[in-house]
């Protein structure tokens, strides 16, 4: 473990809650695209800032939750599940010291789940080394978190409370079905044919630039959507879509790496489209319905579909397969 790192975490967790936890994920986005996008004079700033002590989601956006659970403790915001409002706005010194404590809190547990807990358990199956990236750490950090602010300060339980006489819709049916896995779908199909193309340009190509692009666009896209959600901030209605980019490009990597091809690649991503989709509306309305603080739906999907990315399509059908 980085100790230098843990100790900035607290800073990390601080400044977030500070900028407000929606305006701090953007900013996860907007460094991880100019990192990446710098290629290898950029590399180290992805671990080191993007997915780090400052703007990691693990560290930044769960330490900007847990501030605005305290917050909502301290009649400063109505509900803890406000997480565009910056909290610098109440001059309240204990809610960003909060902030600062989940955000060295949300670097333990990414520790723990990843190298310490992945490499233990699942180096067997993915290869020495290779168990620590079992799953999005990251995004189980930010689960995980978000229940123990929950559990601390919230008064909804884990899956809120419904109000008396009020039906409770845990899954989307209808028009609304139809429209997400639409955009699911959608969103698979282009990042999908992305991977493909640089794949192709790279792997079989030869051409450098285009394999190492080949293997970030999962992040690229990532970062791109992550960027998007300025778009709340301007005061626009909009949905988040990294949950969903992010693990269908994972899937068209990991195909058309195995040697399935384009069109494998981009069938793959869009069905990881359509059920990432499906999955982050159960999550909201499982999760963040009816509840007083924050538990990131996205980072529910992103954890469960990279567990089944990494450690079963990657760690087990396609060995078995190509």
């Amino acid at each position: 473990m980085d100790f230098t790192m843990l100790i900035a975490a607290f800073g990390g967790g601080l400044l977030a809650t500070f900028m407000g936890g929606l305006q701090a994920f953007i900013f996860t986005g907007l460094t991880v695209l100019a990192a990446v996008m710098g290629g290898e004079f950029g590399a180290p700033a992805v671990g080191i800032i993007s997915f780090g002590s400052w703007f990691g989601p693990h560290v930044a956006f769960a330490g900007a939750v847990a501030g605005a659970a305290f917050a909502m403790t301290r009649n400063h915001i109505e509900n803890g599940q406000d997480i565009v409002t910056p909290l610098v706005k109440f001059g309240d010194p204990m809610v960003l010291i909060v902030g600062g404590i989940f955000g060295m809190v949300g670097f333990l547990i990414q520790y723990i789940v990843g190298p310490v807990i992945g490499t233990a358990v699942f180096d067997g199956l993915l290869g020495e080394g290779g168990g620590a990236g079992w799953t999005d750490s990251v995004a189980l950090t930010v689960m995980l978190s978000g229940i123990i602010v929950r559990l601390v300060f919230g008064k909804t339980g884990l899956t809120g409370k419904t109000p008396a006489g009020e039906k409770r819709e845990w899954v989307s049916t209808g028009s609304r079905l139809g429209f997400v896995l639409t955009y699911g779908a959608g969103i698979g199909i282009l990042i999908g044919g992305i991977a493909a193309t640089l794949g192709t340009l790279g792997l079989e190509g030869g051409v450098a630039e285009a394999a190492y692009l080949f293997n970030m666009t999962p992040v690229i896209g990532f970062a791109v959507a992550a960027i998007s959600l300025i778009f709340i901030t301007c005061g626009h209605y909009f949905e988040g879509w990294h949950h969903i980019v992010l693990p269908a490009g994972s899937t068209a990597v990991i195909l058309f790496t195995a040697g399935a091809g384009p069109i494998a690649a981009i069938i793959g991503a869009a069905i990881t489209g359509m059920f990432t989709a499906f999955l982050g509306e159960w999550a909201a309305k499982t999760l963040n319905s009816h509840c007083d603080t924050h538990i990131d739906p996205p980072a529910v999907v992103i954890f469960i579909t990279q567990l089944i990315n990494f450690t079963i399509l990657g760690g087990l059908i396609v060995p078995a397969l190509f």
